[in-house]
């Protein structure tokens, strides 16, 4: 029988078919383990791309076990890892400031009086005048009253008991705040329906269509009369902030802290992360504004008064414009007037000082005051006010003068009128 055609007979073939399909399959599985190790090499890729245009500084060390960075470091690298003693970081209260902003071109402070709401000495005296220069508005017990110069006739336009500050005329609006609610309210000339447009505020001062104002919160903010949102331009975690001043396009402030120290820093409207240092700190408040790039204050003398002192922004000369301040009340100023107050003899003093001539007088005279008297003044025009308590008792003082009368001749408002 011929063998060699037998189908069951082994003559090699079965066995090089069996390392053909043998071979075939090897190739098959690594085809598939080498696109399996594709993948994830594409998806790796991926994802350190994805880290690194999301957290370009992320460290990837932080994926791999610290036993297992040890070992490549130690055995593979041959590096010797040396442990260093952990250190706490030092804390500090030091506040983040940008760069010293003593001195800035004094072009920034050209600035339109007509302009703003108020004088900055009497808003911080409590802003209970202002005039738009046809009506003087002045802040009672009992609501807001219109006051008209020429006949010396007067109105309330607004009744409530609450206690108001911040008195700002600006356009066809008058703006204030309620400190019973702390809220700032606006209402228009010729209304006596005011809508509130900014929550938890103790202090306003508005300027051209920009109202800058402090919360009870020590925020300092600003916000468009138009638009009336509000920007926050610094928070404070310290016992008070308070505004000094503005320019045309910065806000200039001073913050306390809880042991006394005073910091004067600026910080531009836009732009500006970290507010700056404009004067040296102090510990004792001299009572600090700023009035179109000159800031006025007082500094205590020899003779136990405070002088009034006026310097020009960037310049280290101190002008002494008087030396008998009592340092009770900001300085106010109005072009080249100033308004500061003194006491002496139990009797407190509106004075009025002319910078342009070096001349001053008395506007304003309370007799029976006592050192310890809460009595603010504030300058409305042709007509000058004293307005507060002139001793301990809290005997009330509402007093009122025309500029071109005597400080003896004076108007005395109680139960809603006016009467000399």
């Amino acid at each position: 029988m011929n063998k060699k055609n037998n189908y069951y007979d082994n003559d090699g073939a079965d066995v090089k078919r069996a390392a053909r399909k043998k071979k075939k399959k090897g190739n098959k599985a690594l085809k598939g383990f080498l696109i399996f190790i594709s993948a994830i090499v594409v998806a790796l890729a991926v994802f350190v791309t994805t880290v690194k245009v999301l957290a370009p500084d992320f460290d990837f060390t932080t994926l791999i076990p610290e036993k297992a960075q040890t070992f490549v470091k130690e055995e593979v690298l041959h590096q010797t890892t040396t442990t260093l003693p952990t250190t706490t970081k030092p804390t500090t209260t030091e506040k983040p400031t940008a760069k010293d902003m003593s001195y800035i071109e004094f072009e920034e402070f050209k600035m339109n009086t007509s302009k703003q709401g108020n004088m900055l000495g009497s808003l911080m005296n409590g802003g209970k005048v202002a005039t738009d220069y046809s009506y003087i508005y002045h802040i009672t017990n009992s609501g807001i009253y219109r006051f008209e110069p020429q006949e010396e006739s007067y109105k309330r336009i607004y009744k409530t008991t609450h206690v108001l500050s911040s008195l700002n005329l600006r356009g066809d609006y008058i703006y204030f705040v309620d400190e019973n609610e702390n809220k700032l309210y606006r209402m228009k000339k010729g209304s006596s329906e005011p809508k509130s447009i900014a929550d938890g505020v103790k202090f306003a001062y508005v300027y051209s269509g920009t109202v800058y104002f402090v919360t009870t919160t020590n925020d300092l903010k600003i916000m468009d009369t138009d638009d009336l949102e509000p920007t926050t331009l610094y928070s404070s975690a310290d016992d008070e902030l308070r505004l000094v001043g503005i320019s045309r396009n910065r806000v200039y402030f001073a913050v306390r802290d809880y042991s006394g120290n005073i910091d004067y820093l600026t910080i531009a409207e836009k732009g500006e992360k970290l507010a700056a240092h404009f004067r040296d700190s102090e510990t004792d408040d001299s009572m600090l504004v700023m009035e179109n790039g000159f800031m006025y204050f007082y500094k205590s003398n020899a003779s136990g008064k405070y002088d009034v002192c006026r310097q020009k922004y960037g310049s280290e000369k101190v002008v002494t414009l008087a030396s008998d301040g009592d340092a009770s009340n900001y300085i106010a100023v109005e072009n080249n007037r100033l308004y500061y107050s003194e006491f002496k003899d139990g009797t407190f003093y509106m004075t009025e000082i002319n910078m342009n001539k070096k001349e001053s007088r008395y506007l304003l005279a309370i007799k029976d005051a006592s050192a310890d008297h809460k009595l603010k003044l504030f300058h409305g025009g042709e007509y000058d006010f004293i307005i507060g308590e002139k001793n301990a008792q809290g005997t009330s003082v509402y007093r009122a003068s025309c500029m071109y009368t005597g400080s003896t001749n004076t108007m005395k408002f109680s139960d809603g009128k006016w009467k000399y």
